[in-house]
């Protein structure tokens, strides 16, 4: 694998010269780290128009070459004042967003000049490494003119005549018929504009769900804009950018993760528990949600690089949650990050010595009134060590293909997104989606098996895969369908819940329940579904909120709920699925883990081949990754337990020789660790 790249972003103090830059290089360099991340923000270097400063840049470019520092520079597109006042001035106000809307003709050539400036002015720095073409990407639905005739230009293209419009929009839906258009020529932004100011109370779902489709493209034609602008420049040196979308639906920023990643060279995640993990879950299994993180990164790079972008480093004080990263924290993310196949780590942030309200004394690795050493950022030195020690094994291994996969639907999304909006006093109902997939990846990291997500941009590698989860997939168009029936019959196996299906992708309820053809991938029909606050158990899975009463045709009973049958298994072609009448997955993160649950969501994966990474005695003592090669496999072995432990390790495969914290170990396919409480360890396994 590529070297592994371990930094920080650090805030440029407006105070500093040369002199203090160089320093700051120079302890970050002895952390042992061997990147930056920086900011040259537009507002700042260009406060009157056509007149910019980059002279501190300039410095600190010298200064991380001087002591061996890579750099990943970020654009910073927030609006300088002047073109903020021209703005406003022709009645233009996107203040309410965090970012203008990259649409506007009279944003889009400002800030190209910027852009073109600032490449122009560092693409032969020999420190420069990667531009951030956009951070945390947030685009939430715009209608100004330019988007709305960005828009019509998309329907357009997608539906080619009128009458494939109307059968879209129209295919049993009442309420929009009176004021649908009559011909591709009156679909105007300004008809687009009184549909959705008018079309309140869910009268224009189908016409909305184009539209957060749409918003998806949108976003990824965004960043290949701002891409091809800096290629034109510099066709050298890598893009990327890094979403802040770790656990929530991504349409809250207009973003598909996956479709931005094929835009660029690699690709990141922001990860701030304080922002991000006390919604989802207890600070008890934050070990297991970095990890979650850390999967559904890499599964957006898609083969490319993934990223941290940004790591939280230290303690919040106003935020609405307060928390601090243990040493044990950091060192277990890094380590992870290495054995799951990620590119690099950056912290956030290095010092954080920035005044005024915005988080001055937060998120700090080192100490931030003076930079000095903390806990922290020693346990960040010593894992850089450790990776240094073992270069050589490093330098010769991958990350294996996994065997199973979890559906990340953006349709899903779209859905959940579209009842959020219409009924915004439900609580958590955006996410549900996202919850049910926390839930599943949770079951099956627990039992230590490895896992990539896929999307529908991405279901065209299921081959790849032994397993597939479906975890609340509610919204299922023809052609999904189709991918995942070919999927079975082909000898894939694939498990289901969440009531998989019941809605095609306009929000259409069709005649049967699932549709699309998926009841006959799971040999079973919906005959009711009915409200069931008080959780059931379905054989051992125990069910949420509601009951869906299966009938079998070809399919055969797996659990009831007194006289109705609640499970069905079916054989399809060369194989199998199974599909839970409950929002199983989702219950899992709602409603806290539940062991009997997991165990069967697990025990699908391994009724069909699938092989953990390391089993345990005892069991579910460890969190573990892999790294393989042809002359050693690389594993990360975390622990658990709040206690010092010593576990009995069971490997897929036979070893010459172990080798771990610097000893040697007789080989085999089991070995025995004796680990501190929430330690984490490299282990060699040498052929």
């Amino acid at each position: 694998m590529k070297e592994f790249m371990l930094g920080a972003m650090y805030w440029l103090n407006p105070n500093y010269g040369a002199k203090e830059i160089e320093e700051d290089m120079r302890r970050i360099r002895d952390n042992r780290f061997n990147i930056i991340r920086s900011f040259i923000w537009w507002e700042k270097v260009e406060p009157r128009r056509g007149m910019r400063e980059y002279r501190q840049h300039d410095i600190l470019f010298e200064a991380a070459d001087k002591y061996g520092l890579k750099v990943m520079e970020t654009f910073g597109l927030y609006l300088p004042l002047w073109l903020q006042k021209d703005l406003l001035a022709k009645g233009i106000d996107d203040r309410s967003r965090r970012y203008p809307c990259f649409d506007r003709p009279e944003v889009a050539g400002p800030m190209e000049e910027f852009l073109r400036d600032t490449v122009e002015r560092y693409k032969n720095a020999p420190a420069l490494a990667i531009w951030n073409l956009w951070n945390e990407p947030t685009n939430p639905p715009c209608r100004c003119p330019a988007t709305l005739k960005k828009f019509c230009l998309w329907l357009k293209r997608k539906y080619s005549t009128i009458e494939e419009l109307k059968a879209a929009w129209l295919g049993e839906f009442q309420v929009f018929t009176t004021a649908c258009v009559d011909s591709l020529d009156e679909l105007t932004p300004e008809w687009l504009s009184d549909a959705f100011e008018f079309g309140t109370r869910g009268r224009i779902t189908p016409m909305e769900s184009d539209w957060h489709a749409f918003t998806f493209d949108n976003a990824r034609e965004n960043i290949v804009w701002l891409r091809d602008t800096v290629r034109s420049i510099d066709p050298v040196h890598e893009t990327h950018a890094n979403p802040a979308t770790p656990l929530s639906n991504s349409l809250h920023c207009g973003l598909n993760e996956w479709a931005l990643a094929r835009e660029m060279e690699s690709i990141s995640i922001s990860v701030h528990p304080s922002h991000h993990f006390f919604g989802h879950d207890v600070p008890e299994n934050f070990f297991s949600t970095y990890l979650y993180c850390i999967d559904e990164v890499r599964s957006w790079a898609q083969g490319r690089d993934g990223w941290i972008g940004e790591l939280q480093a230290g303690t919040t004080l106003y935020h609405a949650r307060y928390y601090t990263p243990s040493p044990e924290e950091i060192t277990h993310t890094l380590y992870h990050a290495l054995g799951r196949g990620l590119r690099g780590v950056l912290f956030w942030e290095w010092q954080a010595w920035r005044s005024s309200m915005m988080e001055v004394g937060e998120f700090s690795l080192r100490r931030a009134q003076d930079g000095a050493p903390t806990e922290r950022s020693e346990a960040a030195k010593q894992f850089a060590l450790d990776v240094e020690r073992h270069r050589e094994v490093l330098a010769e291994v991958e990350r294996p293909s996994a065997e199973v996969a979890i559906f990340a639907s953006m349709a899903a999304r779209n859905f959940k997104f579209q009842q959020f909006r219409n009924k915004p006093h439900i609580p958590g109902i955006c996410d549900e989606h996202n919850d049910a997939v926390y839930g599943c990846y949770k079951a099956l990291n627990r039992a230590n098996i490895a896992v990539d997500f896929v999307t529908e941009l991405t279901l065209d590698t299921l081959k790849r895969y032994k397993v597939l989860f479906v975890p609340q997939v509610e919204m299922v168009s023809r052609e999904v369908a189709q991918i995942l029936r070919q999927f079975v019959a082909d000898g894939g196996a694939l498990w289901a819940d969440g009531r998989c299906g019941w809605l095609d992708d306009h929000v259409y309820l069709r005649n049967t329940i699932p549709g699309n053809g998926l009841d006959e991938l799971f040999g079973c029909y919906e005959e009711d579904f009915i409200a069931s606050p008080e959780p059931f158990r379905l054989a051992k899975a125990r069910s949420y909120r509601h009951l869906q009463y299966l009938h079998p045709t070809t399919g055969e009973e797996l659990a009831r709920n007194n006289r109705h049958v609640t499970a069905v298994r079916n054989k399809y072609g060369k194989g199998e699925t199974e599909l839970w009448g409950s929002y199983v997955t989702l219950g899992l993160q709602r409603e806290g883990e539940d062991a009997d649950t997991m165990d069967q969501i697990c025990a699908f994966a391994l009724r069909h081949g699938v092989h953990p990474v390391v089993e345990t005695t005892p069991p579910l003592a460890l969190e573990c990754s892999r790294l393989a090669g042809e002359k050693a496999d690389l594993f990360v072995i975390g622990s658990r337990r709040h206690e010092p432990c010593t576990v009995e390790l069971s490997f897929p495969d036979s070893y010459r020789e172990f080798g771990t914290a610097g000893q040697s170990q007789p080989g085999g396919s089991r070995l025995t660790l004796a680990l501190g409480a929430r330690e984490t360890r490299i282990v060699i396994g040498r052929k």
